[in-house]
């Protein structure tokens, strides 16, 4: 067997030829392998060194993961605003061409349930 020394590392041509050999993993390995990192008491240095995974690699994945992720889950359509003291005035909603104007205590118990059964169908 022969060995190359480089920057005072030992490298055997057994070694290389794994290297060159490496199976390249999907995404969906990727998210795996993510995964078991997140599981593991591991850095991710340590992580990388002990499964031969170039830091780099483990970086680029991690992003491009993120970004799937971020692409996949759409925004937030509704923001919860608290009323803090009693409505006196009356409330309007206005959704396009629907128009609902609500008065009295129980107004804003209405809007709620309104903007939760929109919310709702915009997701299905």
């Amino acid at each position: 067997m022969r060995t190359k020394v480089a920057l005072g590392l030992v490298r055997t041509a057994e070694s290389d030829e794994r290297r060159r050999q490496r199976a390249r993993h999907t995404a969906a390995e990727w998210a795996k392998i993510m995964a078991a990192q997140r599981r593991s008491t591991l850095t991710i240095v340590e992580f990388c060194r002990r499964r031969d995974i170039a830091l780099a690699t483990f970086g680029y994945w991690r992003r491009r993961l993120a970004q799937a992720v971020a692409i996949a889950q759409p925004a937030q359509r509704f923001l919860a605003v608290p009323l803090v003291a009693p409505v006196a005035a009356p409330i309007e909603v206005e959704l396009g061409t629907l128009r609902v104007r609500v008065a009295g205590a129980a107004a804003a118990r209405v809007v709620d349930a309104i903007v939760a059964r929109i919310g709702g169908e915009a997701t299905q």
